[in-house]
């Protein structure tokens, strides 16, 4: 077995593998660095870690980074490898500076070609909503950052002196006619019109029809009124960490 962890700006996911089968997952809200410990403690717990062989951590969060390390250290597992630092990535990063390229991203781009094979448009909605693009050599060639639906609710409670901070949902309606109402009309359709159009002009952009494959908290949510996404892909991002780790357990073998 193997151990991968996806630590976001949110959440934390940790993903046990058997081989290339994904066993187990489930996701920590980054709420204090006590409360991280705990949960990932206890789902560490379910499993036989004399069996774990190998840690592998994609991480775009340096404070929760550390807290993580500590708790894996406690468990008396293998030493943490971090995509990007000890781990190569394996596809070309053909951006004006690929070191600042987010390591979810990256490994989102690795997960999306090996189920397409082709150019593929991979839509991230987290904290941030990340619209990403590969070719069909699996390169990564940039892409797009907006705010995700909880910072817009949070950006428009903490700057503004009446507004109310909501909930991400879908509205009942168009027409708000209750302050909520309104919020929650502006942030759910304003983030499918902003997505849907940044698809379409990054499509047109690349001069092909990829696959649409769209991942993160809001992904199912999103999808259901953005026809341009083909698939939903909760677990992306550590199908991508497993893609990445496969290649340096080959490549280390030919070593």
């Amino acid at each position: 077995m193997w151990l991968a962890i996806d630590i976001g700006n949110t959440n934390v996911h940790p993903g046990m593998f058997e081989g290339d089968v994904l066993l187990s997952t489930c996701s920590i809200r980054n709420e204090s660095p006590s409360t991280t410990q705990t949960q990932l403690a206890k789902f560490l717990n379910t499993f036989d870690l004399s069996q774990t062989r190998d840690v592998i951590i994609s991480s775009v969060n340096p404070k929760v980074e550390s807290c993580v390390v500590e708790c894996i250290q406690r468990h008396h597992l293998a030493k943490p490898k971090l995509i990007g630092k000890d781990i190569p990535i394996p596809i070309a990063v053909l951006t004006d500076y690929p070191e600042k390229v987010g390591t979810d991203r990256l490994a989102n781009a690795v997960g999306a070609y090996e189920r397409t094979h082709n150019w593929t448009v991979i839509v991230d909605s987290g904290t941030a909503i990340t619209i990403d693009a590969i070719n069909d050599k699996g390169a990564f060639l940039g892409g797009i950052i907006a705010p995700g639906m909880d910072i817009s609710s949070r950006a428009l409670h903490h700057y503004t002196a009446l507004l109310p901070e909501v909930s991400a949902k879908k509205p009942g309606k168009i027409l708000g006619t209750n302050t909520e109402e309104a919020i929650h009309t502006g942030i759910y359709w304003g983030t499918i019109g902003m997505v849907s159009t940044l698809i379409r002009l990054l499509c047109e952009e690349i001069g092909h029809q990829p696959a649409v494959i769209a991942t993160g908290g809001s992904s199912s949510l999103l999808a259901k009124d953005i026809p341009l996404i083909d698939a939903v892909i909760p677990q992306l991002t550590l199908e991508g960490i497993k893609g990445i780790y496969k290649t340096t357990v080959a490549l280390t073998a030919k070593g």
